[in-house]
């Protein structure tokens, strides 16, 4: 295993909790914001935040192009279809579409769906229908609309807070996770509930990534990844990994790149799915690690954040 250094650090104006490659131009970052205001006397106003636009120079620098004031953000995704749409899921009960170019950040939709108290958590597009999932702060799951522009399905899988989503392979089932310690599958079409677990994870589920060969991964506040065969719904194997694991994303076909909270960022080979293994660690961020994200072309450059200290780095395997 080995420890990696930044190649470059900068900082952001508010904490960042998400960050993405723009897949148009990939000398393009987003960063998603969240701020917590305790003396703000209204509801929306304790929680405000904002897109940032960095583009990075020959160099390898970030430097800041555009930003977009919004409400406080807590997921961001692109669209596997239209990759210039960005969905963002605020803590205002809104969810929100921008477009990005290489200097620009444009509001393209805006959706009041639930009320000023309820937190989207999460967003993911499928993978083969125009239908966005969502997850909520009061357990909640659903699928918008993105012809209709409408919540076509809602559901309740979870008795706290839903903090993430995904698709399996095919599109058909909707995998949610939840503070509750609960993973729960949905079928889209007959619209109920294929399978639930609430004992394998010993905390809050946060993260869910179907890998589409008949496995899918966990990450969870308990500290450990955790294979499941897709099939047989049981865990095939596991590997702590320190910190919680709070993000998952494929970086290629044999290995993870997991956001770890308080533990920084790790990379996870599972080629051998009986063992999983560490291969790189980057620690230099010094608070919470939410988001992290591989460059989709040269796949050695990630990029990570971290909330308190506002650290936005750029590292290489």
């Amino acid at each position: 295993m080995s420890s990696v250094e930044s190649l470059f650090t900068t900082f952001t104006s508010l904490p960042p909790s998400c960050v993405l490659f723009v897949p148009q131009d990939e000398r393009c970052v987003i960063v998603g914001t969240y701020l917590l205001n305790e003396d703000a006397e209204s509801i929306e106003g304790k929680k405000t935040g904002s897109l940032l636009l960095y583009r990075m120079d020959e160099e390898g620098q970030l430097n800041l192009m555009a930003s977009q004031q919004t409400h406080a953000i807590l997921d961001i995704k692109f669209s596997p279809h239209s990759p210039e749409v960005l969905a963002v899921a605020q803590s205002n009960g809104t969810l929100s579409f921008y477009s990005t170019s290489s200097d620009t950040i444009t509001l393209s939709a805006h959706h009041v769906l639930f009320d000023a108290s309820i937190l989207l958590l999460s967003v993911n597009f499928s993978p083969t229908t125009q239908h966005l999932a969502f997850t909520l702060s009061n357990g909640e799951a659903g699928i918008f609309s993105l012809e209709s522009k409408e919540i076509t399905y809602q559901y309740s899988p979870h008795e706290l807070e839903a903090w993430t989503c995904e698709f399996t392979a095919d599109g058909k089932g909707l995998y949610s996770g939840g503070d509750d310690s609960v993973v729960s599958l949905y079928d889209l079409e007959a619209e109920t509930q294929l399978w639930r677990d609430r004992k394998t994870h010993q905390a809050g589920v946060t993260a869910i990534l179907d890998r589409g060969d008949g496995t899918f991964l966990t990450g969870s506040y308990d500290e450990w990844l955790r294979i499941f065969d897709a099939r047989a719904k049981r865990v095939k194997s596991s590997i702590k990994l320190a910190g919680g694991v709070w993000r998952l994303q494929m970086r290629n076909e044999d290995s993870v790149l997991a956001s770890c909270m308080h533990a920084g960022a790790r990379v996870v080979s599972v080629r051998d799915e009986s063992k999983p293994s560490i291969v790189a660690k980057f620690e230099e961020h010094e608070s919470m690690n939410y988001g992290s994200h591989v460059h989709g072309v040269r796949l050695d450059t990630i990029i990570s954040c971290s909330f308190y200290d506002k650290r936005l780095c750029i590292w290489s395997l």
